[in-house]
C-alpha cells in the first residue's frame, strides 16, 4: 500500500510531465470552490498558485509581500 508521501511524489512527477494539465486541474478545482463559497475568490486564487508552485517543485514558497493571512472561519 502506497503511503501519502509516495502519492505526493507521484503527483509531482505527473505534474512535471504534464504541467498544463496539472495547472488546469488546479484551476478547475479553484473555480468549483469559488462557486460554492462566494466572496473568497482571492483566497482560492492564492491557494491555487501555491498548489501549482508545489506541484512544480517550489515546496516552500515565500508568503506574499505585505499580505496578512485570512481570518479563521467563524
Amino acid at each position: 500500500m502506497a503511503g501519502l508521501g509516495d502519492m505526493v511524489n507521484k503527483a509531482k512527477e505527473w505534474a512535471g510531465d504534464n504541467p498544463d494539465k496539472a495547472d488546469s486541474f488546479v484551476d478547475k478545482g479553484g473555480d468549483a470552490l469559488k462557486g460554492k463559497f462566494a466572496g473568497h475568490d482571492e483566497q482560492f486564487d492564492q491557494a491555487g498558485e501555491k498548489a501549482k508552485g508545489f506541484l512544480h517543485g517550489d515546496e516552500n514558497p515565500p508568503p506574499p509581500q505585505g499580505e496578512q493571512p485570512p481570518p479563521p472561519p467563524q
